[in-house]
């Protein structure tokens, strides 16, 4: 690993830049302090905790980058990227180019800084004399534990060809303790095997989590730090993301188990609700609940996500646009996300499902909406995962995608129809519209694309493993 990447093992980088709804995340910055001061508080673990959601947030990580930035291009999702753009050499998939190294170079760096924090938390706690109140102990373990299987499986779908390779030099580190050491790779199937684990692990630590257990968390216990739990990696996300490495894995028996956990209690106990169509299609555009904020497992709430995307989707004439024109992605009328392409500096199309809206006073009332956030892990998400295990029964698959439809607003007649959509390929076709539709700006759609091992994409041969930082080839073998 990097020589900074030692620093970070040592001192726990914790930045506020992200502030949470809650009150447990308005604390003034804390930078370098030593970990032994830091870890004598349950305070000072949930600061911990909260430095990792934060450095996550970045513009150069999943504040753009890993979302609607590098992410998006390389899965061809924008069709608007000129020749001076930023990513034009991404766009051709130049990753050494001089534009497009530095960004790649800066998201290897960033998550295993992410990681090196979470590292920091498991280091400690278990270790730690801190009596902490109820449940919070193991919760904090459990989301650090997920954080750090969150993270590495992103670098390992980033950096790796596949999941199924038993080469080391195939692989990436997995850096799973605080040392002075350089961590060396493991190969992709070991990195895929310790994510499982720590998930596994994390699952175990939640089950006292309030969104599973059911029990009623006011804003004034414990300064409101189990409330909101869609922020954090709660049980559910971490089932979510279980699903979601499984199938990468191709593994689609424990895929789909995994998935049917969390529409099971969906259903049955109507968690992660569907978005209320008088909260996402209000006629006041200034208080739309755009990214269906109810229907996130796991999501970042970024403060910062104004500034983020100016330039991008706001302020700025040369927005990005989507490939496939909305005209020709949503075929149905009544589809709920088909509205969240509006006109900009007299430019069409223009994606806003990431605007960031100030609210609007209504009656003398000031009425403002769900903003910030940034979705990680939808519910949506675990119903393509099921529509496609269960594929070699198109029925059964497609009336899994039509829950969706439905959700997004399609009568009867919009509806995919099993007489028409009757093979295992035309479902596969339907759950690549999808994802088309339901990521953009979300960076899910390339790593769709690399799973299905499409070879070809707008024209350009993909190439779907970003090149090691120099640093990395040269100190981490």
């Amino acid at each position: 690993m990097k020589k900074e990447f030692i620093k970070y093992s040592l001192l726990v980088l914790v930045c506020f830049s992200m502030m949470a709804c809650n009150d447990w995340l308005s604390v003034k910055p804390k930078t370098e302090m030593e970990a032994e001061d830091l870890f004598s508080t349950e305070a000072g673990f949930k600061d911990a905790l909260a430095g990792v959601y934060t450095a996550m947030t970045k513009s150069s990580l999943y504040g753009r980058e890993m979302t609607y930035g590098i992410v998006d291009v390389v899965a061809q999702q924008w069709g608007s990227i000129g020749t001076n753009h930023r990513y034009a050499n991404a766009l051709k998939y130049e990753y050494e180019a001089t534009n497009t190294k530095p960004i790649i170079d800066t998201l290897w760096s960033g998550l295993y800084n992410a990681i090196a924090n979470a590292n920091s938390v498991l280091a400690y706690i278990d270790k730690s004399s801190v009596i902490f109140t109820g449940d919070n102990k193991q919760i904090i373990k459990g989301e650090a534990l997920a954080l750090r299987a969150f993270l590495h499986f992103d670098l390992l779908r980033l950096f790796c060809e596949n999941a199924k390779s038993t080469s080391d030099e195939d692989g990436i580190p997995y850096v799973d303790e605080l040392t002075k050491q350089v961590t060396v790779s493991v190969s992709p199937a070991k990195v895929v095997e310790r994510v499982i684990q720590d998930l596994t692990d994390a699952a175990t630590c939640l089950a006292n989590d309030p969104v599973l257990t059911g029990r009623e968390v006011s804003t004034s216990e414990d300064d409101g730090y189990l409330v909101n739990r869609n922020y954090h990696l709660n049980y559910y996300a971490v089932m979510g993301l279980m699903a979601r490495v499984y199938m990468y894995a191709e593994n689609t028996t424990e895929a789909r188990r995994c998935a049917m956990v969390v529409i099971d209690a969906h259903k049955n106990r109507n968690v992660f609700p569907w978005a209320d169509k008088n909260d996402v299609l209000n006629e006041k555009k200034e208080i739309r609940d755009r990214t269906f904020s109810s229907e996130h497992l796991f999501a970042l709430n970024i403060k910062k996500l104004t500034d983020y995307i100016e330039g991008y989707f706001m302020s700025t004439s040369v927005p990005l646009l989507t490939r496939v024109s909305p005209g020709t992605l949503f075929v149905a009328g009544n589809d709920f996300r088909s509205f969240f392409f509006e006109t900009m500096n007299y430019v069409g199309d223009v994606p806003s499902k990431l605007w960031q809206m100030d609210g609007v006073t209504v009656d003398g009332q000031l009425l403002t909406p769900k903003r910030d956030r940034m979705p990680m892990i939808r519910l949506s998400e675990m119903y393509y995962i099921v529509a496609e295990c269960d594929k070699a029964i198109p029925a059964t698959a497609v009336a899994r995608l039509n829950e969706v439809l439905a959700s997004r607003g399609y009568d009867d007649s919009e509806l995919l129809d099993p007489i028409s959509v009757n093979s295992a390929d035309a479902v596969q076709a339907e759950i690549l519209n999808e994802y088309r539709r339901e990521f953009i700006a979300e960076g899910q759609l390339f790593f769709y694309h690399k799973r299905m091992k499409d070879e070809k994409l707008n024209g350009y041969t993909v190439n779907y493993v970003f090149p090691k930082p120099d640093t990395e080839i040269e100190f981490g073998k």
